[in-house]
C-alpha cells in the first residue's frame, strides 16, 4: 500500500490508533496524575510503533539497512509484548503468572533476541536461522501463557465472590488480551502473515481501547453521582436525601469491612485504583470515604491493616517470625522488603529488625 509492504489492514489500525493517541493526549493533559490514562497512552504508542515496525519492514525501498530493519521490525513486537504484559498485569487486576513477572520476561525475552537472532543474523546473514533459533524462546512462553491463562479464566467462571459484572468483564478482557498475544510467535514461526499477525495482535489492543472506553464513561457517571449525592447531602432539606448519600457510604463501608474480614489486603498489590474498581466506585470517592471514617490515608490503611496482622501472627506462629524478611514481605503483599520494613517502622516506631530480636528473646 501507498508503495511499501504495509498491508490495509495494518494501515486501517494504525488510522485508528492515531485517533487513539491524540484523544489520549488530551486526556492525559486533563488529567496529569491519573496513571491510568498515562499507562493507556503509553500502550498506544507502543503499539503503534509495532505496527509501523512491522508493516514497513523489510524494505529495499526505505534507505536504512535491511537487517537493521528487521532488527527493529523483530524488537518491536518484544517491546509492545513486554509492555501489553504490564498494563494488563496493573489494569486488571491479574497477578503476575508464576515464572511471568514482567522483569523476568524483560530479561528472558531481550537477552535470547540477543543472543539468538541479533548475533547469528549479524553473522550469518540468514534472516530465516535467526528467527527459528529466537522463537523457540517465546513459543515456549506462549504455550505456558495460554495454560496460564486458561486456567485463571475458568477461575473467574466459577468464582462467585466478585459480584460486580464490570469486575469480571475486565479480569476476562485482561486475560483473553493475553491470550491473543501469546498467538503472535505462533503465527510468525509460519512466515511472514503480515494481515494475520497484525490482526490478531491487533486484537488485544482493541479489547483493551473498548474496555478503557467502558471503564472511562462508567467512572464518568459514578463521579457524577456521587457529586451530586454529596451536593445534595450538603444542602439537604430533607431526610431522604441525606439517606440517599448515607446508602452510597455504608455499601462501601460494607466492601471495606468484607475486604479486611477476608484478609485481602493481604493478596498482593493493592492501590486505590485497584480497589475502587473491585468495589464498583470512584477512586476519589474511596479515598474520602477511608479519610473520613478511618482517620487515614489510603496507603496508611493498608500497611496499618497489614502490620496488625504481622504482629498477631508473630505472637502465635513461632515458625513464622522465622521466616526471611523476603518471605513475611511476600506473605503480606508487599512487593520488597524495604517497603515492609518502612512501613513496619513508621506504624510501629521501631525498627522490625530490633522487633523481631526483641520478640525471638522471649
Amino acid at each position: 500500500m501507498f508503495e511499501t509492504e504495509m498491508h490495509p489492514i495494518t494501515f486501517i489500525i494504525l488510522v485508528l490508533q492515531s485517533f487513539v493517541l491524540f484523544t489520549q493526549i488530551m486526556f492525559v493533559v486533563a488529567r496529569p496524575h491519573d496513571k491510568t490514562r498515562l499507562r493507556f497512552l503509553i500502550l498506544t504508542i507502543t503499539y503503534i510503533f509495532y505496527n509501523l515496525s512491522s508493516g514497513l519492514f523489510p524494505d529495499e525501498n526505505i534507505p536504512i539497512n535491511i537487517m537493521l530493519q528487521n532488527i527493529i521490525a523483530y524488537a518491536s513486537g518484544i517491546v509492545v509484548a513486554v509492555y501489553f504484559i504490564y498494563y494488563t498485569y496493573w489494569e486488571f487486576n491479574i497477578y503476575p503468572f508464576k515464572l511471568f513477572g514482567v522483569k523476568s520476561l524483560l530479561y528472558t525475552l531481550v537477552i535470547s533476541f540477543i543472543v539468538l537472532f541479533v548475533l547469528p543474523y549479524y553473522f550469518y546473514g540468514s534472516l530465516d536461522l535467526s528467527r527459528k533459533l529466537f522463537l523457540a524462546v517465546p513459543l515456549v512462553i506462549s504455550v505456558a501463557f495460554f495454560v496460564q491463562v486458561t486456567k485463571v479464566l475458568i477461575k473467574i467462571y466459577k468464582d462467585d465472590k466478585h459480584k460486580s459484572i464490570i469486575f469480571k468483564y475486565r479480569v476476562i478482557t485482561g486475560n483473553v488480551g493475553l491470550f491473543t498475544l501469546s498467538l503472535m510467535p505462533v503465527v510468525v514461526a509460519f512466515g511472514d502473515h503480515q494481515t494475520t499477525e497484525q490482526s490478531i495482535v491487533n486484537f488485544g489492543f482493541i479489547l483493551m481501547m473498548i474496555m478503557y472506553i467502558v471503564e472511562l464513561n462508567s467512572e464518568a457517571k459514578k463521579e457524577a453521582i456521587v457529586l451530586t449525592q454529596i451536593h445534595r447531602k450538603a444542602n439537604a432539606t430533607t431526610a431522604y436525601e441525606m439517606h440517599i448519600a448515607d446508602e452510597l457510604i455504608n455499601d462501601v463501608l460494607e466492601k471495606l469491612q468484607k475486604f479486611e474480614d477476608e484478609r485481602d489486603y493481604l493478596k498482593g498489590k493493592i492501590t486505590l485504583n485497584i480497589l475502587a474498581k473491585r468495589f464498583d466506585t470512584n477512586s476519589r470517592y474511596l479515598s474520602q470515604i477511608v479519610n473520613s471514617n478511618k482517620g487515614k490515608s489510603f496507603t496508611e490503611y493498608i500497611n496499618h491493616l497489614r502490620i496488625d496482622y504481622v504482629k498477631i501472627r508473630f505472637e502465635v506462629d513461632e515458625k513464622f517470625r522465622n521466616y526471611t524478611l523476603k518471605a513475611i514481605a511476600n506473605d503480606l503483599g508487599y512487593t520488597s522488603t524495604e517497603a515492609f520494613q518502612k512501613a513496619f517502622y513508621k506504624k510501629e516506631n521501631i525498627k522490625l529488625s530490633a522487633y523481631l530480636k526483641k520478640l525471638r528473646g522471649n
